[in-house]
């Protein structure tokens, strides 16, 4: 098998002696070249090249933006992902089964290779993006777009800073005094405006440390996309819908709360332009998107 490992060089919880372990662990079953990122958008052309070059799989080292960028070239191609957690939450590799732990999660993919056990999972798309767990409209992005903005405060107190972000942007406006959104489904039907919208593609739609939040409770990779809706609420009802979706994710049966399930498609407009996250990245700023489910887009390794 020949493949590539492609890491973010600066990953939270990951150093230069856990990247050499990896990499002499893949090296020592398939034949594997390494390769850092440079900057933002690296991966994506690294892995695109790979596939073009023939590799079989290609194992991604970092947080949820690095897998995102590689599976950006990689939906489609049949080629094998193996994800490698060291960011903050890393989301998708433990929504798939894999340990949040880089050597732990290594083991795990070289048996899969040894065994060529692969799953074939959806994805979703919005605005030319592949996202694998979860995107935004919004609110949830603006939430990203602070921390981005933000990037010492994210290295330094990780989760904390989005938590941070979510108060400050509720405290903003944002979601709250901000411009409804208005839900066009692809049957034809028009839901009434809303104030927020969060996209998921499996569950959970994050973790707080290891409790996750299950904000979409039916959100599955073997299904379409799940659309969660927030009326006008104020901030009591606001935290309710977070506890909530920590606990028994009945959050779904409160008042002002819609949920839709296994959605092939459907299109988001707002008056003026919102910000646009996918798994956890910012994505500029739009007036309308359209999101679109991708069934059977990518092969991972697990």
């Amino acid at each position: 098998m020949r493949a590539i490992l492609v890491f973010n060089p600066h990953a939270t919880t990951t150093d230069d002696h856990v990247r050499d372990v990896i990499a002499s662990a893949l090296a020592s079953a398939i034949d594997v070249e390494v390769h850092p990122t440079k900057q933002r958008g690296h991966a994506t052309h690294l892995v695109a090249g790979a596939v073009h070059d023939g590799v079989d799989a290609v194992f991604a080292l970092g947080g949820d933006g690095t897998a995102n960028e590689v599976i950006q070239a990689l939906a489609g191609t049949g080629v094998r992902l193996g994800i490698i957690p060291g960011g903050g939450a890393n989301v998708l590799a433990r929504a798939l089964g894999l340990p949040n732990d880089a050597i732990e999660a290594t083991s795990q993919l070289l048996r899969a290779v040894r065994s060529d056990r692969t799953r074939t999972i959806g994805l979703g798309r919005a605005a030319g993006r592949y996202f694998g767990f979860n995107a935004g409209f919004g609110f949830d992005a603006a939430v990203v777009r602070h921390v981005e903005q933000h990037a010492r405060m994210k290295r330094t107190f990780r989760q904390a800073a989005f938590v941070w972000s979510v108060a400050r942007e509720w405290a903003a406006g944002s979601g709250r005094d901000g411009p409804p959104i208005s839900v066009t489904l692809d049957d034809g039907r028009e839901l009434d405006p809303v104030a927020i919208t969060i996209i998921a593609n499996a569950s959970p739609y994050t973790y707080l440390g290891e409790r996750a939040m299950r904000l979409h409770p039916r959100a599955s990779f073997d299904t379409g996309l799940d659309l969660l809706t927030v009326g006008d609420i104020g901030t009591a009802e606001l935290v309710q819908v977070a506890l909530r979706s920590f606990r028994k994710a009945d959050h779904t049966e409160l008042e002002g709360v819609g949920y839709l399930h296994d959605l092939a498609g459907f299109t988001l407009r707002c008056p003026q332009p919102l910000p646009l996250m996918v798994d956890g990245d910012y994505a500029g700023e739009h007036r309308e998107v359209r999101f679109t489910a991708a069934p059977q887009a990518l092969r991972v390794l697990l």
